[in-house]
């Protein structure tokens, strides 16, 4: 055989390897994505059980609940079902509404997992995070920080049904001055800007408002702002934020458009600055030692802030609680989590309800707890007519646990059934 024949079959059989092992890829990745499942969506009875509906912190025995075409239909005795619908007992169990994560960073893993299983993650669009938050019961969740294009398509692929997991809120890019949190030295967090990037840098009125017109055009749900600087003991400026007239263009332009403004804020006086402006929630609130005043507390409650602590992240951000609860401020739950795990360990199912055990373990009833993860949740994301209780015509997302949790708020952890939209998305019965 002549040394020309010999390369071409080489060739062939590389080439052929090649094409194998693309597919083989494609095949790994395809099966992987974890899709909704396609069947029809179907009536679902629940029958038996407790409901805690979060419209009172009071349960009650279920007078059973019809979901159809992805709404709560009818609560009641009387209700009329179809004869096909699929029954759900719920006895000895908790009924719930979906839980709600305010605060989450939808890409990024593990760093001690490596760069190719990182990226294979991301290509994939997080699955196990997906999966894990849906196991969970965390029917939804608002994104406050990701590479700016990346995760306005994930919003669209989940909105088609292309992929499952929680429904996500998106804020894309998160506003603040140069140089400012999260971009120190001016340096965005994903300075590749393959996706997009994590930052809009800007301490100019009018360009903040064409930006944020841009986005509300783009389809996201709401704007994250900065408001978090500070300064040396002789007076220097050690870490810029958005100057006062930026911000109130920012805030204003997104009231405009309709969006809600979630604000990471540092000490309290930045609470109190961000909450009269008019903001919809503050991020991270008051921690590391400082006091809680009362002017913040009042600038709280008058204008109808919800306070997301993200108290697994902030030392000593649960010794505000017990001030901010007594006084009425409206808490939310975020966990303010970044990673994700693709080794079954299911971090992203514990948590979220680890928060919700800081909280109790900060002063907050366990039913005011629930109330927190689900009313008042959906009030940040002003879709409070669709989600956060269990009421006639909002969207058919239900928890069901085993156990109490507006008495004991680690039941929360034995998630049984979860309904999203009116499909079942986990069933352990």
């Amino acid at each position: 055989m002549s040394i020309v024949k010999k390369a071409s079959y080489m060739l062939g059989a590389l080439l052929a390897a090649l094409v194998l092992a693309v597919a083989a890829l494609y095949v790994a990745y395809d099966m992987t994505l974890f899709k909704p499942e396609q069947s029809a969506r179907r009536e679902i009875v629940i029958r038996g059980g407790t409901l805690f509906d979060a419209a009172s912190t009071q349960p009650r025995a279920n007078p059973g609940i019809v979901l159809r075409d992805g709404a709560i239909a009818c609560i009641g005795a009387e209700c009329a079902t179809r004869a096909d619908a699929l029954e759900i007992d719920a006895t000895g169990l908790a009924i719930l509404p979906g839980f709600i994560d305010l605060h989450r960073h939808f890409f990024g893993s593990r760093e001690d997992r490596g760069i190719v299983a990182m990226i294979w993650d991301t290509a994939r669009m997080m699955p196990a995070k997906r999966r894990g938050l849906l196991e969970a019961g965390v029917t939804s969740i608002r994104q406050l920080g990701d590479p700016r294009d990346a995760i306005i398509d994930v919003k669209h692929m989940l909105d088609a049904r292309e992929l499952a997991g929680p429904r996500l809120f998106v804020a894309g890019p998160i506003f603040t001055a140069p140089g400012g949190h999260p971009a120190y030295g001016g340096r965005d967090p994903n300075p590749s800007g393959v996706g997009g990037l994590m930052t809009f840098q800007s301490n100019d009125p009018e360009a903040v408002r064409a930006e944020v017109s841009r986005l509300a055009a783009l389809g996201v749900d709401g704007i994250k702002a900065v408001l978090h600087g500070s300064v040396s003991a002789d007076g220097q400026r050690v870490l810029p934020t958005l100057s006062d007239a930026t911000f109130e263009a920012l805030v204003d332009e997104a009231r405009k458009h309709d969006l809600w403004v979630a604000v990471h804020v540092g000490p309290a006086h930045q609470t109190a600055q961000a909450a009269r402006a008019g903001v919809t929630t503050v991020e991270h609130g008051i921690r590391s030692g400082h006091s809680v005043d009362d002017a913040t507390v009042e600038a709280l409650v008058d204008n109808g802030v919800v306070y997301v602590a993200t108290l697994g992240h902030e030392p000593d951000g649960h010794l505000a609680i017990p001030t901010l609860y007594a006084a009425g401020v409206l808490l939310g739950v975020g966990t303010d989590e970044v990673g994700g795990d693709e080794d079954g360990a299911g971090i992203d199912e514990s948590d979220y309800h680890d928060e919700l055990g800081r909280l109790a373990a900060a002063g907050v009833p366990p039913a005011e707890v629930l109330i927190a993860a689900t009313r008042n949740s959906a009030r940040a994301l002003r879709r409070d007519a669709e989600l956060g209780t269990i009421e006639s015509g909002k969207l058919a997302d239900v928890v069901l646990v085993r156990g109490t949790p507006w008495a004991n708020i680690a039941d929360t952890r034995n998630v049984v059934t979860v309904v999203q939209d009116g499909y079942v998305v986990v069933d352990r019965r």
